[in-house]
Parts: structure tokens; C-alpha cells; sequence
């Protein structure tokens, strides 16, 4: 039963929010935090996947990628995929909020 116990409290340490860490953020703290607002902004999200990082005078620049459903039959057949939706997200080093949503041109 304590191990149970143990096992919990580790799992509440590891959902602690970005904003209570002392410090910058990091890059990897910074894609956490943009594909967790992915997620919650975009609750239909497939498949996100990290597609570039870069640091900001306010923060980071985080581009992901992701699909929303399944191939249509046609598409399937022309040996299409799923259409991927691309977003930048702005996350601010200091907090790790999300600061800013934007569509991504390739």
C-alpha cells in the first residue's frame, strides 16, 4: 500500500504546472508546455509531433504539427495521409504560459 502511495505522490510531482518552477524554462520545458496548450486548445488533436524550437527575446517559438481524424476513402486510395495542421505557439520563458497561437507557413 505504500508503495501505491509513493507511486502517487510521483505522479503529482511530474503534473506540477511549468509556472511553479523556479527559473527560465528550458527548451524542453518549453515544448512541454506548447503541446500541453495543444491538447487543451485543440482537444481533437492526432498525432502532434515537434517540428522546430527557437529561442525568442520573450521566450520560445515552438512550431508543432498535428492531424484531426482519419483519411477520407478517396484519399486513401490516391495514397494520400491525413492533412497536417501546422501552429506556432509562443511560450514565455518566465511562466511557461502560452503567450501567442499562430498559424504556420511552410
Amino acid at each position: 500500500m505504500a508503495d501505491t502511495k509513493t507511486s502517487r505522490k510521483g505522479v503529482a510531482a511530474a503534473l506540477t504546472p511549468l509556472s511553479k518552477k523556479a527559473g527560465p524554462i528550458d527548451m524542453k520545458g518549453a515544448v512541454q508546455a506548447a503541446i500541453a496548450f495543444a491538447k487543451e486548445f485543440f482537444p481533437q488533436a492526432k498525432d502532434i509531433r515537434l517540428e522546430e524550437v527557437e529561442p525568442v527575446s520573450s521566450g520560445w517559438s515552438v512550431v508543432i504539427s498535428f492531424t484531426t481524424g482519419e483519411p477520407g476513402t478517396l484519399a486513401f486510395a490516391l495514397g494520400q495521409g491525413v492533412p497536417r495542421i501546422y501552429k506556432t505557439i509562443a511560450i514565455e520563458s518566465e511562466s511557461g504560459h502560452a503567450q501567442s497561437l499562430k498559424v504556420w507557413k511552410q
